[in-house]
């Protein structure tokens, strides 16, 4: 995912250091960025254009803002944590079809995200009797995977934190786990899906090349890469 996921990883391995040398931790970000409805049109174009459901994204509560920290047009990704009061969030900028070019991803400034992740459901958010689950990078590539019909986990990041993991392996045990590298840097979610195995889930590794990532490919072999 670029320099942004780099940047987003650096940050939670220092803030992991600095609360495991006894510094005060930093507090859970408490509220989501104002929504902007004139964006409606735009959040289903941008998605659209590349391939992805508008609305799955919906259902899945992922809104548009001008307030996602800066006025660029952004789609706001709620994240999900085991602490209620934890309201981290991803939003990712519709720079794309619009025109504006900042930084791809914001998420909330000075606050730590603890075991967020982003999940994407299929169907209802929180629906049993899903047979198979994606673990990947980024949450657009969650939101493909949830349009094949398959559970998406996003860890925002190529090096996650140990709570990150321990709240994606609740949420996929049971289920086979299909890990989706980014096919520019592979050995990142090759280590995440080690450690998966390791506690008990079942996995498999993906590899979405000559596309980047999942969200990269068509539907039609999205549903064919996530298959046995």
């Amino acid at each position: 995912m670029g320099n942004d996921w780099y940047d987003h990883d650096r940050n939670e391995h220092r803030d992991r250091r600095e609360w495991l040398s006894g510094k005060p931790p930093k507090p859970y970000n408490d509220r989501l960025p104002e929504p902007e409805p004139s964006l409606w049109k735009d959040f289903d174009r941008y998605l659209s254009l590349r391939n992805l459901s508008p609305g799955i994204a919906r259902a899945n509560l992922w809104y548009p803002s001008r307030s996602a920290g800066d006025d660029a047009p952004r789609i706001v990704i709620p994240a999900t944590s085991s602490v209620s009061a934890n309201k981290f969030w991803q939003a990712r900028v519709m720079g794309g079809a619009l025109g504006f070019s900042p930084v791809r991803y914001q998420s909330p400034h000075g606050c730590r995200s603890g075991d967020a992740i982003i999940v994407v459901w299929p169907g209802n958010p929180g629906s049993i009797g899903y047979r198979a689950s994606t673990v990947v990078e980024g949450p657009m590539d969650a939101l493909a995977a949830a349009e094949a019909g398959i559970i998406g986990v996003a860890l925002m990041g190529a090096s996650p934190p140990p709570e990150r993991i321990d709240l994606t392996v609740k949420l996929v045990r049971g289920t086979i786990c299909y890990v989706v590298i980014d096919s520019d840097q592979p050995a990142a979610l090759v280590a995440v899906m080690s450690q998966l195995s390791n506690l008990g889930v079942q996995c498999r590794l993906r590899d979405p090349s000559p596309a980047k990532d999942l969200a990269d490919l068509s539907l039609s072999r999205r549903k064919q890469l996530l298959s046995d």
